[in-house]
């Protein structure tokens, strides 16, 4: 009488199963249930039995849940938190960007004010105008030669107005400066009629020197040594000389100003005091004196031919007791 299936132990179903492996030469799959609620260790001990009743292959089967069987969950009154996302990642790169601006030429007034300077160079006489916008920056210039070459002339008068319409462009003076002085062509040597440049090395080294020291305050390119004269013409310093603007004596303010471009605006009385200005040296401490001027209140007291003299409202204050 044959028993149930169901009755037969699983130990019993393996020991068959290997016995008939070992008669067909070849593995069976064996599939093994487990319930529903076991656990992966119940998994394991059925594996190992398999094993031990000399199994080559099984399969491993999950009996289906009842159809009963549920799980009590709270409802969701939430949203879950979310996770941020993820910063992106920034690869650093080198981004070039040329910016253009719109390039105007800016024109000088009709009426404009400026300064003639007469100088010969090695003999070579040089008139130098200039142009001034209404703030005092150079907007022009033009340059003159006197008994030369039709050709040259035109080619001094033409570089002047590439230079002009250069700075009338926004190029800075600076830059023009840097680029001519130094230059080496003749004519070149002494300079004559120029109270600061007394050497240049060419036309163009005189004239952008001028230049650098009326405008750009350059004192480093005034007072050339001509008996000294190398390639830079450049001398020893304000120990050589008085420089301009040095000067002891109180001169009218019609020296500097023009007449005719302020149309008598500027009264007959204007004078220029000798105040040192930016060009003039330390004052000497032996010369220095602490007393108080008493009519304008500087301490700018220096001793001349026995007498306290103010360097700034050049009155000889008594000397107080």
């Amino acid at each position: 009488m044959l028993a149930d299936a169901s009755q037969i132990s699983a130990t019993a179903v393996m020991a068959m199963t290997a016995a008939a492996e070992a008669f067909t030469c070849a593995p069976a799959m064996m599939p093994l249930t487990l319930a529903w609620n076991d656990d992966p260790a119940a998994a394991i001990r059925r594996q190992a039995a398999a094993a031990r009743a000399g199994l080559r292959a099984i399969r491993i089967e999950r009996a289906p849940a009842p159809a009963d069987f549920g799980l009590d969950l709270p409802p969701a009154t939430e949203e879950p938190p979310r996770r941020p996302a993820p910063a992106p990642i920034i690869a650093e790169r080198i981004v070039e960007k040329v910016v253009e601006r719109a390039r105007v030429r800016q024109r000088l007034p009709d009426r404009r004010k400026g300064y003639i300077q007469k100088a010969a160079v090695g003999g070579h006489k040089v008139y130098l105008h200039t142009g001034e916008y209404e703030n005092g920056e150079l907007g022009e210039v033009f340059i003159d030669m006197h008994k030369e070459g039709a050709a040259f002339r035109s080619l001094m008068n033409n570089f002047a107005i590439a230079v002009s319409i250069g700075l009338q462009y926004g190029v800075p003076l600076e830059e023009f400066v840097d680029a001519f002085v130094f230059t080496r062509f003749e004519p070149a040597g002494r300079v004559t009629g120029n109270d600061s440049i007394r050497s240049a090395t060419s036309i163009l080294d005189y004239i952008f020197r001028e230049l650098g020291v009326s405008y750009l305050d350059r004192d480093d390119l005034a007072n050339g040594d001509p008996e000294a004269f190398n390639a830079d013409g450049l001398g020893h310093g304000s120990s050589e000389g008085t420089l301009a603007g040095e000067q002891d004596e109180v001169l009218p303010a019609a020296r500097f100003i023009s007449k005719g471009f302020s149309r008598g605006a500027a009264p007959d009385n204007l004078v220029f005091l000798p105040t040192g200005g930016k060009r003039r040296a330390a004052m000497n401490d032996a010369q220095a004196e602490s007393d108080v001027c008493a009519a304008c209140g500087d301490l700018a007291l220096t001793r001349r031919a026995g007498r306290l003299i103010c360097e700034t409202c050049g009155v000889a204050p008594e000397r107080l007791g």
